[in-house]
């Protein structure tokens, strides 16, 4: 009867576990996601709260052009309030010999790098 030789098994299937430098190497990639994870995470911070100005810019601008809407043609005039961290400012044109006005609201806002300013504009005609 025939002899066989064990089989010889390669070098590295007897290796149980991780080096040192695998284990490096996990920890520095999974260190950039991480990063670039909670990078991400304060852009769309900063991003949601400019959208939650804007809307209130737009929501103050809005108001203030129906206010003007519903007075009459010859009575508007321009002004300017403050509401809470808002200044809300408002100048009527009239238009078309008269029998039109053009409404122009700006909206200025702090921010954390200064203020930033929006202008809204309208046009009404009169009877």
């Amino acid at each position: 009867m025939e002899q066989r030789a064990p089989k010889r098994r390669p070098a590295w299937s007897n290796h149980h576990g991780s080096t040192v430098v695998e284990v490096l190497v996990a920890i520095i990639i999974l260190s950039v996601g991480l990063l670039g994870l909670v990078t991400t995470a304060g852009l769309v911070t900063g991003m949601i709260s400019q959208g939650q100005r804007s809307t209130e810019a737009a929501v103050l601008a809005g108001e203030r052009i129906e206010v003007l809407r519903a007075e009459r043609c010859s009575s508007a005039a321009t002004g300017t309030e403050t509401r809470g961290a808002y200044t809300v400012s408002w100048q009527v044109t009239e238009i078309a010999g008269g029998r039109g006005r053009h409404f122009a609201v700006t909206v200025s806002s702090p921010t954390g790098r200064g203020t930033r300013t929006a202008l809204f504009t309208s046009t009404q005609f009169c009877p």
